[in-house]
């Protein structure tokens, strides 16, 4: 991951550390709601940082071909 990967997420991680200040009761965490629907093998592999074997998870899983399954998994990184 490159510093601006990292800075990034920093970023991203202060936002919503806000929002959840600011919308207790209504708050969803990004990362759990773009895993909706997401087989949970795969959260966990993509999350660990095991992209290549998220990929061949969800295609097991879904029947999806290489470049949906690799859009998958990137969405939920």
């Amino acid at each position: 991951m490159s510093d601006i990967d990292i800075a990034a997420r920093a970023r991203l991680d202060y936002i919503e550390q806000q929002l959840q200040a600011l919308f207790p009761d209504r708050y969803v965490p990004f990362a759990a709601a773009s895993a909706v629907g997401m087989p949970p093998g795969v959260v966990e592999l993509a999350r660990n940082g095991k992209t290549i074997a998220a990929i061949q998870e969800y295609r097991n899983a879904t029947g999806a071909g290489l470049k949906e399954a690799k859009a998958a998994v990137e969405s939920i990184r």
